[in-house]
């Protein structure tokens, strides 16, 4: 009985000088806390141990590592050559001829090529567009256009895709064209009773892809004082006649900007006649007359915003 109250005695105190010294640190507490808490911030105050104290125990673990090393199995010490024999089967030495690895394991250097090749388009830097390829155009071709895809060097898709444009040129005799040009285009529609449709206009865009079928182009007029832009196909089996009235370039790859500016620049007349075609494109000169109307208009639209 002694020496139970004695332990119960010592416990208490214990349990009230830790209280003490976390309560100093911690007096938020209420002083009616149970002993787990405060055994659990002890835990957490009390001071860890310093790398010199780590080091050391890790020393004592090496030398005890060691002393087992050193002793046999059957609990007698090692002599001098069987340690040796335990040291050369821990870590063997490996001998290598280095002509002879090189021989064997040559170094190989898979580089990517710095070209794309597509069978549609002509061979170009990777990260840059590619120009498209027309077969038709490589070569004068005995028949226009070769016999096979061998021929062309390009596979069966592409080939049948572009034989079947090729005919199709053929068929309406479309002279080559570019943006800024004024065209005609007649295309039927079983809506109207004459059944064909014939709408002139400047070219302001072309699809980069002219060498597939779905290759498109659109035209922009200013008709009645309403602008009117109108997309076609260029393959299209509806579009009966294509007419370049006048071949002109601008040096820009679309026109959208005509949708801002005047549409004086952008009206044509209906009835036209073509001027003689040439090969080369003529090169679009803006007037000064043009460029005075350009800035009356912007002035224009400049002063109605002001005024909201």
């Amino acid at each position: 009985m002694i020496t139970e109250q004695w332990t119960l005695g010592t416990k208490n105190a214990v349990g009230i000088n830790m209280a003490s010294k976390v309560r100093s640190r911690l007096k938020f507490l209420s002083p009616h806390v149970d002993e787990k808490v405060f055994k659990s911030l002890q835990k957490r105050i009390s001071p860890r141990k310093t790398s010199k104290a780590l080091e050391s125990v890790k020393e004592g673990d090496e030398t005890i590592a060691v002393s087992q090393q050193e002793v046999s199995v059957d609990g007698q010490p090692l002599s001098a050559q069987n340690k040796e024999k335990l040291v050369q089967k821990k870590k063997p030495k490996i001998r290598v001829n280095i002509n002879e690895w090189y021989r064997k394991n040559t170094s190989l250097l898979d580089v990517e090529s710095i070209y794309q090749t597509r069978p549609n388009a002509k061979t170009a830097l990777v990260g840059t567009q590619p120009e498209p390829r027309f077969i038709w155009k490589e070569k004068d071709w005995p028949n226009g256009f070769p016999d096979s895809p061998e021929e062309a060097s390009t596979d069966v898709v592409t080939f049948l895709e572009q034989r079947d444009c090729y005919r199709r040129l053929q068929a309406l005799g479309v002279k080559n064209f570019c943006v800024g040009s004024i065209v005609a285009v007649t295309r039927s529609d079983p809506l109207i009773a004459k059944g064909k449709v014939r709408l002139v206009g400047i070219c302001i865009y072309k699809s980069r892809w002219q060498n597939s079928l779905g290759a498109t182009f659109t035209l922009r007029n200013v008709i009645d004082g309403e602008p009117m832009e109108v997309n076609f196909q260029l393959f299209s089996p509806l579009i009966q006649s294509i007419e370049v009235l006048k071949h002109e370039t601008r040096g820009e790859d679309a026109l959208w900007y005509l949708r801002d500016y005047p549409p004086s620049m952008s009206t044509v007349n209906e009835k036209m006649k073509p001027l003689p075609y040439t090969k080369e494109p003529l090169e679009y000169v803006e007037t000064e007359e043009t460029k005075r109307e350009v800035e009356k208009w912007f002035e224009q639209i400049w002063r109605k915003k002001k005024k909201y």
